[in-house]
């Protein structure tokens, strides 16, 4: 059977499914990638600048080459056609965790809409009877047909944004002095807590709103099983 076979309804479902899907994929696949990327290559380094300097002043000691460093121009160097852009690598690492709370909100959106489509698809689907395999047709990251080390998987994936957002509110805190020396202002200690709060309650929110959609949508699998 191909899709050819399926009523109009369930191609204009699929179609939609899959347009849905690669852009999920695009947009978690650029999450991941430029969160890891960040992390390791300007968020931590940076960081771990800013702690060798202070520890370096506190021994009163030469810091010249920890004085200048490639890092605090990171981002002071792109250009684009309005100029250059006008943001320090200090102002970015603050910021870091709360835009990347904001492209899990972006995912997790996309993922639960997912699930819900997929749902329609099956409901379709139950009337061709077990000809279609819906898990091929419409796959998704978390597949609760699948076998439990790929449910485990996709899970890991998904919350690789969330461990690395409150990792690093947590590595912010430890150097919040150094950090706040390095801005080119000084925001009071409402602005931190409240962006970081707001930042945690978007990664903790979007998670389990996941997961109970994940619940609702793994329920008719386990009671057909």
């Amino acid at each position: 059977m191909t899709t050819e076979d399926f009523s109009p309804y369930l191609q204009k479902l699929l179609a939609l499914y899959d347009e849905k899907r690669k852009r999920f994929r695009w947009t978690l696949s650029l999450l991941l990638v430029g969160a890891i990327a960040f992390f390791f290559l300007i968020f931590f380094p940076y960081l771990t600048l800013l702690g060798n300097r202070a520890d370096c002043l506190a021994k009163q000691a030469l810091c010249t080459e920890l004085e200048t460093s490639i890092l605090d121009s990171r981002f002071t160097e792109f250009t684009t056609t309005w100029g250059n852009i006008p943001v320090s690598t200090s102002e970015i690492v603050v910021l870091f965790p709360g835009l990347l709370a904001l492209g899990f909100l972006l995912v997790s959106s996309q993922l639960v809409n997912l699930m819900r489509l997929r749902k329609a698809i099956q409901q379709q689907a139950t009337n061709y009877g077990p000809a279609i395999d819906v898990t091929l047709i419409a796959p998704i990251l978390l597949e609760p047909q699948r076998a439990l080390i790929d449910l485990i998987a996709g899970g890991c994936i998904l919350l690789v944004p969330v461990l690395v957002g409150l990792f690093s509110i947590n590595v912010i805190y430890v150097r919040i002095v150094d950090l706040r020396n390095a801005l080119p202002y000084v925001p009071g200690p409402r602005y931190y807590h409240g962006l970081y709060a707001v930042s945690s309650v978007i990664f903790l929110s979007s998670l389990a709103r996941v997961g109970c959609e994940f619940l609702s949508f793994a329920k008719p699998h386990r009671l057909k099983n």
